[in-house]
């Protein structure tokens, strides 16, 4: 699950352990989320029951979380959804560029995400995956465009069943000029083919 504040085009996300870390942590993982309300509404029913109601709420995680964020105005957050800020910017007009661009940009800040896997019933998470949230945080930052982008993946620690981790520098690429994410030659940004290697590019977004 993933709710976007549409105010400030933060994304908070919920992974398929919700229930687990509701069944381990009760009440303390809901605080850790800051949903104060059904915290406090969760310790003092499981005081009332002796415990009993801490093995209720991981069956009804999720529909807690979606009502808080309702409530709060947040929307909900397909995976693989196009995002988009109050500007009309979209996450696929977010490029991931393979070096800075030659003309001018802006750096605006580092963006970095992990997705854990916690148990090995969880989707497992892609480097694909990693880019689109680093593009939704470029985006929320105001930013186009994304450099320095590296990736670690493993598929299993000593703690999870494995984790996708990004890190890249989040810009404002003012220059009319990109390089082509398969040759890396310079390029105009909306070309639809490269005059140098003849990739097409139409609806390309990396």
């Amino acid at each position: 699950m993933r709710f976007r504040n549409p105010a400030s085009g933060h994304i908070e996300e919920f992974g398929e352990a919700t229930w687990l870390w509701m069944l381990l942590l009760g009440p303390i993982y809901l605080a850790y989320k800051q949903i104060w309300l059904q915290a406090a509404i969760a310790a003092v029913i499981a005081i009332c029951t002796g415990g009993l109601s801490w093995f209720i709420y991981p069956f009804i995680a999720k529909r807690i979380v979606r009502a808080h964020y309702a409530k709060a105005g947040w929307t909900e957050v397909a995976d693989g959804a196009v995002v988009t800020n109050a500007s009309g910017a979209r996450t696929i007009d977010v490029q991931i560029l393979p070096k800075a661009p030659d003309g001018h940009y802006r750096t605006l800040s580092e963006v970095h995400i992990k997705l854990v896997r916690w148990t090995p019933f969880e989707q497992k998470f892609t480097q694909e995956d990693a880019a689109q949230r680093l593009r939704e945080q470029t985006l929320a930052l105001g930013g186009n465009a994304i450099i320095n982008v590296r990736y670690e993946q493993k598929d299993k620690t000593h703690s999870t069943a494995g984790y996708v981790e990004a890190w890249g520098t989040a810009i404002i690429n003012e220059s009319d000029t990109i390089a082509c994410p398969y040759c890396a030659e310079t390029i105009k940004r909306d070309a639809a083919r490269c005059k140098h290697c003849s990739a097409d590019l139409a609806g390309t977004r990396i």
